[in-house]
């Protein structure tokens, strides 16, 4: 093994304890992921933004130096999500007339980072908009897997868990609307937490302007890693400390299908082997059923699609839309007395997750809003009294109802794609995944014949997964990060031995 195949396979934390023990430099680390990305980008095209020479002159400026306090990240490589605003670049969530507009300072975030002596390499490609499951736009083109090119990392953080997971990266920053860091993370075997909304500041971001008109909905960023000690370490820099906390005497609840899209053979598979791993650590897990999960997805689609799309539509005038948003935009914009039509009609032809979100998008009246604004916080109410009910402290569950997908398979699945997460980001919840297995070729074909187009593009997902990585997902109450992380490490430090454990993506190996 090179050297810089050595420095390109730490973590951050390690990559920090050598730098300040000087027994490699920054300008080592930096450009041994400098090179990495360069070999990876024909493959996986996950670098947006390269900013290698100015990464280059920070780290031989850092080797002059030594760490100081806080600067728990000194000389160490980092990259961040296309959204973030870094100096001179743009922040354009693949909107090509967005290209031109360089930022004149760094995001608060990114701020952090370097002030604990962290050097940004790249940005990381996106979804257009932000708002799929595919880091796909028409401004940097579509982003795969490292572990099969023939399908996408996820979105909207997809670039930038693509590029950790192939070793392009040792920590990455990411943001999550409706899933946007766990199914990146989920679909590329690495680990990914959202924080609490509010913990971690959202200021110098595009999500600021594309989803500034849904507060119901509060946004969210979170680090993106190979390991659960280097998304502890990140959430330290970043500003919100995770105190330490144990998986002892904990209540897990653990459910693996939300009623709504059933999980894959795999991702069932995944989430019992996180119970089992946390039982054996000295939790009690107890099973749970999440109430009504159609209606928590009813009100997410409704808030987001209360102005009929009319700020999204202002943003992308004059745009070459990705054919995901045309699809998104015409769902928001139909007019009111085509949908009881339409909706009635996908129902007759079996396709009913569909015929239930044309029926319950678009367009609102301010009271009609506040009406859905009450649906939310009741559905919250309702959530706790669950929790509370059964005494569970954390949850554990699918991040996503399949393994990685095929590319475009996004648009076939529609509600489908983000559920499992979405959920959370009603509730206003932290939460996080992390890896724990592959899916063995026995698993591929489990998924009933159907008639719904759902449940027929995830059974052509299903097929040919063999060997993709599948994580779970944890969560918990606002502001309890501390048992997520716990909860994370847990399962890692019990699973990571594992033969079927992902590690080195194939499609790059």
């Amino acid at each position: 093994m090179s050297v810089a195949q050595e420095l390109t396979g730490m973590g951050a934390g390690e990559l920090a304890e050598g730098i300040a023990a000087r027994r490699f430099s920054a300008s080592e680390a930096v450009a041994a992921h400098v090179e990495r990305q360069n070999e990876m980008q024909p493959k996986l095209n996950a670098v947006a933004v390269a900013l290698h020479d100015q990464a280059m002159a920070a780290a031989k400026a850092a080797d002059q130096g030594t760490p100081q306090d806080g600067q728990a990240l000194y000389g160490v490589p980092v990259t961040v999500k296309e959204c973030f605003d870094v100096l001179g670049t743009a922040s354009t969530a693949g909107l090509v007339g967005w290209a031109s507009k360089l930022q004149t300072d760094d995001a608060e975030l990114v701020r952090r980072l370097r002030g604990a002596g962290a050097i940004v390499t790249a940005k990381t490609n996106v979804p257009q908009l932000l708002l799929y499951a595919e880091s796909d736009n028409p401004l940097y083109g579509r982003t795969n897997n490292p572990w099969d090119l023939a399908r996408t990392p996820g979105g909207s953080s997809g670039g930038e868990a693509a590029l950790v997971a192939a070793f392009g990266s040792p920590l990455g920053l990411g943001t999550d609307f409706g899933g946007s860091i766990r199914v990146p993370a989920h679909f590329s075997g690495v680990c990914g937490l959202r924080a609490t909304p509010g913990r971690l500041s959202m200021a110098g971001t595009a999500d600021q302007v594309l989803f500034g008109n849904v507060p119901t909905l509060p946004d969210s960023a979170g680090p993106i890693a190979r390991t659960v000690a280097d998304v502890k370490l990140a959430m330290d820099v970043l500003g919100a400390p995770v105190p330490r906390a144990t998986v002892e005497r904990l209540v897990i609840g653990m459910y693996d299908d939300d009623g709504f899209m059933t999980a894959s053979a795999a991702v069932r598979r995944a989430v019992r082997l996180a119970a089992s791993a946390l039982e054996s650590a000295g939790a009690r897990v107890v099973p749970f059923e999440p109430p009504a999960v159609q209606e928590a997805l009813d009100v997410f689609y409704g808030l987001v699609t209360a102005d009929g799309a009319a700020e999204l539509a202002k943003l992308t005038a004059g745009e070459v839309l990705d054919k995901r948003i045309s699809q998104l935009m015409r769902l928001a914009t139909m007019d009111g007395w085509m949908r009881p039509a339409l909706g009635a009609g996908l129902m007759v032809t079996g396709q009913r997750r569909f015929s239930h979100l044309v029926r319950n998008t678009g367009m609102r009246t301010q009271e009609e809003t506040q009406a859905l604004v009450a649906r939310r916080d009741a559905y919250r109410k309702r959530f706790e009294t669950a929790v509370a009910g059964a005494g569970i402290d954390v949850l554990v569950c699918p991040p996503n109802a399949l393994p990685a997908l095929t590319h475009g398979a996004s648009a076939d699945l529609g509600p489908a794609s983000f559920n499992y997460t979405m959920l959370y980001n009603v509730l206003a919840w932290p939460a996080g995944v992390v890896p724990v297995s592959r899916v063995r070729p026995v698993e591929t074909d489990r998924r009933p014949q159907a008639v719904d187009m759902v449940d027929r593009a995830a059974r052509r997902v299903d097929k040919d997964s063999a060997g993709l990585p599948v994580g779970v997902q944890v969560a918990a109450r606002p502001g309890r990060e501390d048992l997520i992380i716990a909860v994370m490490s847990a399962v890692e430090s019990a699973l990571s031995g594992s033969v079927d454990y992902p590690r080195v993506p194939t499609a790059i190996a």
